[in-house]
This record gives structure tokens, sequence and C-alpha cells, in this order.
């Protein structure tokens, strides 16, 4: 029997639920391109501008793309996951993950304009961004594209 386009999406979406690399780099990316944006970097303007770039520019290509696709499907997997672990670091991350998207939402077609919301949503995107990192490293550990670079610390500074 031939698959149907309903068959044959709901095939892609099961398998988009296990394929984290693009969405887990991207969204280290984002972090990594967004952290130093905060005021407290100080950096001068020119860095500032192109790291801005970057990111908008990341999180519009990426987030529809890679990370909301990934994100939805895949949140079926630790809903039904028997680890508790992995059902909590993913409660933890729907809802970070859902304040830094609409703060960075607001932020990406308002701008911080100095006014309270502006203010209010530039923080809550660096608030929740930082959590968010921490608890996908946690959550993802095992299988995490990072997970290379884990294993290199661990040789270089945990001698048997």
């Amino acid at each position: 029997p031939k698959a149907t386009a309903k068959d044959k999406l709901s095939s892609w979406w099961r398998r988009v639920a296990y394929r984290h690399k693009a969405a887990e780099l991207s969204l280290y990316l984002l972090f990594f391109t967004g952290l130093p944006l905060w005021s407290l970097f100080n950096l001068p303007w020119s860095g500032e501008r192109v790291l801005l770039l970057i990111h908008c520019l990341g999180s519009l290509i990426a987030f529809p793309l890679l990370i909301l696709p990934f994100w939805l499907s895949h949140r079926r997997l630790w809903e039904a996951s028997s680890n508790q672990r992995l059902r909590k670091t993913g409660r933890y991350l729907d809802l970070l993950m859902l304040l830094c998207a609409l703060s960075g939402l607001y932020l990406l077609l308002l701008g911080n304009r100095g006014e309270w919301l502006g203010n209010f949503n530039h923080y809550l995107h660096l608030i929740t961004a930082l959590p968010l990192t921490l608890i996908l490293l946690r959550h993802a550990a095992r299988w995490s594209v990072l997970r290379p670079l884990f294993c290199l610390l661990a040789r270089l500074f945990i001698r048997p």
C-alpha cells in the first residue's frame, strides 16, 4: 500500500523528534552570540553590531526551521519517558524556551526602546537564556553534540 501524505508527514515528525544536533547547536549559537550583548560585557558598538546581526539572523533562520520543529515533536518523547530527570528538565525547558522565544520575538519586532515593557522583555530574554542553556546541557547530556568536548575535558583534567 502506498503511503499517504499524512503518513509521510507523521513519519517525518517522528524522525524530527530524534534529530537534535542542529537544534542543539543552534541554541548554543544563539546563547553565545546573545550573551555578550548584555551591557555587563560593555562591548564596543562595532562588535555588538556584528553579534546582534548574527543573533537575529540565526534566530530568524534556525528557530522556525530547526528549533521549533524539534521542540514541538520532541515533547511527546520526554512526556512519555520513564526517566524522571528527562521529564522534569523537559518541563523546565518548555517553560524557559517559551519565555525566551516570546521575549525574543518582542525584541526582534519592537526592540528595547527604554520603556518598561522593552526593559522587561530584554531582561526576561537574558534571564531565561542562562538557565535554558544549563538545563539543556543536563537534559541532553548523554546525546549532546558537546559530548566529545566533555570527554576530552574529562581526560585532560581527571587522571585515572
